[in-house]
């Protein structure tokens, strides 16, 4: 399997469940008191309950626990540096040294709990995106930035902006899959060689991608200009979102759950 495949981050899987059903606007809630609790807890009491709920809300979704986690693998060398970073790099009495590294018992600790929270804070995010569609999402983020009219900003542009960010990240990452495999076929050698030899290969998938990010940002923009897009007009969905009783229920169940994450 490529590591290319295993994004889940901006990806969206059609199912039929409490999850999927749920307002986007309860879910986007639900997911902002989670990571400020995240943020702001002490004990490690707190990261189980955290790590129980998201195991919970994983088998509502009727979503295979083995394809949400594998969206962590093209983030892996992200979450083994912030470890390293925090392991090696945090002043302390120490635990362990060898000649110029140095490991201390502060350091210890936070590596484990940051780079746990990196960890619980991407499976949340992807379990947003999966289990809510753009078009739902766009209008979910809509809504809950009305309040921004105030000061003169427009919430249409801010979702639809952080709405097609979302659906580009698969895009862009299966148009490095391809461009790898093309490079590979004529013979570029990404592991071996020299530090120049790498440099070359890598140089020849990020001028092509990044001219395709370009080239695809333009149509785009065409295309929705052609269609007589206006983000600020005032217009009607074809899918209206409505917020139930469930949905409250939700957010009830979350502000107690972050609750008792603060508390232990």
């Amino acid at each position: 399997m490529d590591i290319f495949d295993s994004l889940t981050l901006g990806a969206y899987v059609d199912k039929d469940s409490p999850v999927h059903r749920l307002d986007p606007r309860a879910k986007i809630i639900d997911i902002f008191v989670l990571s400020l609790a995240l943020f702001f807890m002490r004990g490690p009491g707190g990261y189980v309950v955290f790590a129980a709920l998201l195991f919970a809300v994983i088998l509502a979704s009727s979503l295979p626990l083995r394809f949400v986690l594998r969206g962590l693998l093209p983030l892996l060398w992200i979450i083994v540096f912030t470890f390293l970073l925090h392991l090696f790099f945090t002043k302390g009495s120490p635990v362990f040294k060898a000649g110029p590294v140095t490991v201390t018992r502060h350091g210890l600790y936070l590596a484990w709990f940051i780079t746990l929270r990196l960890v619980l804070l991407v499976l949340t995010a992807s379990l947003l995106t999966l289990t809510t569609s753009p078009e739902k999402l766009t209008l979910g983020l809509k809504y809950l930035l009305v309040p921004l009219k105030v000061f003169g900003i427009s919430p249409e542009n801010i979702s639809l902006m952080i709405a097609l960010a979302l659906r580009f990240v698969p895009v862009l990452l299966l148009d490095t899959q391809r461009l790898v495999s093309l490079q590979k076929s004529r013979g570029a050698n990404f592991k071996g060689g020299g530090i120049l030899k790498r440099m070359r290969a890598v140089t020849a998938v990020v001028l092509p991608l990044l001219s395709g990010v370009f080239r695809r940002a333009d149509e785009l923009a065409l295309a929705m200009e052609s269609r007589g897009f206006e983000a600020d007009r005032r217009r009607t969905h074809l899918e209206e979102i409505k917020f139930s009783f469930s949905d409250a229920v939700s957010i009830g169940i979350t502000c107690m759950v972050a609750g008792v994450m603060l508390s232990i």
